[in-house]
């Protein structure tokens, strides 16, 4: 932390502490001389004790008396002892001696001078006041602090739970960080960390305040046995999760903070961990620890409940999986997920309350119908008429013959599914080399679905399938038919407004479709609503389908049959002697149909991203039969 030091002129002002010193060292050289050393000091207002002398701080000049001449000394007076004090020294009979009695001969005091030797026997030490005052800044980092918050008991700390007071500053902890002014709308500053385990915390960065040797404990938790584990198995609450939107934070039992990230392969990223998670599911899977050298474990270690000496090398070379537990109660995660909202009935064909929530339609369900197949190829080679092609292998469900110019060739040979042969009648219009391409199939019942791809079938294949070959999902349209919906009339007709009944007044004349019903056939027939318009004279009237549009003007004296133009079959035919008499100008007649087709759409929904390849391609198969035993198994 930053400490400001301020560099003050020495003893330029009078301070009521600083007070002026005076002391004497002496001492007796080789040759009976007496050396006496003096050292005196100011007192910061310009005086010395004892009236040495004086100082003239701003014209830099001392005044200072360096030679005594009152000073005295003891001198040797006479070689004898008096009697009295002779017989004190050696005793005087009682056993007693005075000690503080004078021994030998008889002293005196002498006057004495003092003489200063040399000018350099003067030594002043003084310090120059500088002339502004000069600040300066340091910095200076403390050293971590460890404060035990947990003296008398061995339980760990409850994450979350701690607030203490030091020096004038709160701080509390989350996920294993100790903050100080940490609030509702405040971070905080991050001032150390804390082992949750051990009940301790690190500070390396506080606030220097009062009473640094005390802390009051406002909130502390505890708990007596720690819940630790290294294995996590999960799943996030919504899905599918958008690949690299997962992230997963939580702590060690040490307190130190776990981050794991998922790359687009679901692979999880982080230390001290090993993981996966299914975006499609949001299934999550994460393993806590680290592959180490089994070389580099002591003794202690490999006693350890985690160590197998069957683990070593399992997964990487000459290392074993060591866990490394962490607190679940931290965890903490963030997901994107995808959400689909249904769109409009009138978009999609069908309504939305059929669809799953997010919008994506099981490819295979228990019970539906699937389609193993797979197509051989025969490699490309020049034939004439009368040459027969063998697929090398029976039973085939269809062959195709590509011509080199890439069109299919659809005359001039014969196959024999069952054989698995292509008899050869004529090669006029082929585009040789010819590539052959035969496929074997077989549809059977789905039994189960796993959520990793495997599908069980409720019978035995009956081809050998190589690898390859393609399970394709089969829509199931059962038994289709042509069919016309009761007639209905109506007394007139804006020309855009359809309806499924009468809007408004019915025609004053009415159509007899019981004695005379409308007669449609599978290859003509649409599903469609027909308007019949009568025109002025009343005979004759116009055909107007809502979709197919105006098909012409046809009169009413002569059945009326307008040609579907894909067939060459009429949309529907209707006889003239339905129609009887009182029609006028004006009058509608409107004619429903339903065609013998089953509607189908494939969408390809593409997520928004960079084209990574362009052979995209799918095919649409139709099987069937006409409600008659099949000449040939179809298998």
């Amino acid at each position: 932390m930053p400490i400001e030091y301020i560099s003050r002129p020495f003893a330029v002002t009078k301070s009521n502490t600083n007070t002026s010193s005076l002391t004497q060292e002496t001492g007796r050289t080789a040759d009976d001389k007496l050396v006496v050393v003096h050292t005196v000091t100011d007192d910061g207002a310009g005086s010395f004790i004892n009236s040495l002398g004086t100082v003239n701080y701003a014209a830099k000049a001392v005044s200072l008396r360096v030679v005594r001449a009152d000073r005295t000394t003891e001198a040797y007076k006479s070689d004898f002892d008096a009697a009295q004090e002779f017989s004190n020294t050696v005793g005087d009979g009682s056993g007693t001696s005075n000690s503080n009695s004078r021994k030998g001969a008889e002293y005196a005091t002498a006057s004495v001078g003092e003489e200063v030797l040399a000018g350099s026997s003067v030594v002043a030490r003084y310090r120059v006041a500088p002339a502004v005052i000069t600040h300066r800044t340091d910095v200076f980092q403390p050293e971590a602090i460890v404060i035990d918050l947990c003296p008398y008991t061995s339980d760990s700390i409850v994450p979350g739970s701690v607030q203490f007071l030091w020096m004038g500053q709160t701080y509390t902890d989350f996920e294993g960080v100790i903050y100080r002014g940490r609030t509702e709308s405040n971070p905080g500053i991050d001032s150390g960390r804390i082992d949750y385990a051990a009940g301790t915390v690190r500070m390396t960065d506080y606030v220097v305040g009062p009473n640094p040797n005390t802390i009051t404990l406002q909130s502390l938790w505890t708990r007596r046995s720690a819940w630790k584990t290294a294995s996590i198995f999960m799943r996030t609450q919504a899905a599918p999760i958008k690949p690299t939107g997962f992230v997963l934070t939580l702590t060690d039992t040490a307190g130190n903070a776990l981050t794991a990230t998922g790359d687009l392969n679901g692979n999880l990223q982080g230390t001290h961990m090993w993981g996966h998670i299914d975006y499609l599911t949001g299934v999550v899977e994460l393993q806590f620890g680290d592959f180490v050298l089994d070389s580099s474990l002591t003794a202690a270690q490999k006693a350890e409940w985690w160590y197998d000496a069957a683990d070593v090398g399992t997964v990487e070379a000459g290392k074993i999986w060591r866990p490394w537990p962490v607190d679940p109660t931290t965890l903490r995660y963030n997901s994107v997920a995808y959400f689909y909202l249904p769109l409009d009935a009138d978009i999609v064909g069908l309504d939305p309350v059929r669809l799953p929530p997010d919008g994506r339609v099981p490819k295979y369900r228990v019970g539906s119908y699937v389609v193993i197949g797979h197509t051989g190829v025969v490699p490309a080679a020049v034939y004439s008429a009368g040459q027969t092609i063998n697929c090398a292998r029976e039973r085939l469900s269809r062959v195709y013959l590509i011509g080199a110019d890439g069109q299919l060739i659809r005359t001039g040979y014969s196959p024999d599914l069952n054989a698995g042969t292509i008899a050869v009648t004529d090669v006029t219009g082929w585009v040789q080399p010819v590539t052959v391409k035969h496929r074997i199939e077989q549809m059977a019942r789905v039994a189960d679905v796993q959520i990793d791809g495997t599908l069980k079938l409720t019978k035995q294949l009956a081809h050998t399938f190589p690898v390859g070959s393609i399970v394709s999902s089969a829509v199931m349209a059962g038994n289709l038919r042509a069919r016309a919906l009761p007639v209905f009339d109506q007394q007139a007709w804006d020309g855009v407004s359809w309806a499924d009944n009468t809007v408004g007044n019915p025609a004053p004349a009415t159509y007899n479709d019981g004695a005379f019903p409308v007669v449609v056939t599978n290859a003509g027939a649409v599903t469609e609503r027909f308007a019949l318009r009568v025109l002025t004279g009343g005979t004759d009237v116009e055909v107007i389908g809502e979709h197919v549009g105006n098909l012409g003007t046809f009169s009413r004296n002569t059945a009326i049959a307008p040609i579907n133009p894909i067939s060459g079959a009429p949309y529907f035919t209707l006889a003239a002697a339905g129609w009887g008499a009182g029609w006028v100008p004006g009058n509608t007649l409107f004619l429903p149909t339903v065609g013998a087709y089953f509607p189908l759409v494939a969408i390809r929904a593409t997520q928004p991203s960079e084209a990574i390849g362009t052979d995209y391609a799918f095919e649409l198969t139709e099987r069937g039969d006409i409600d008659r035993a099949p000449t040939t198994p179809v298998i």
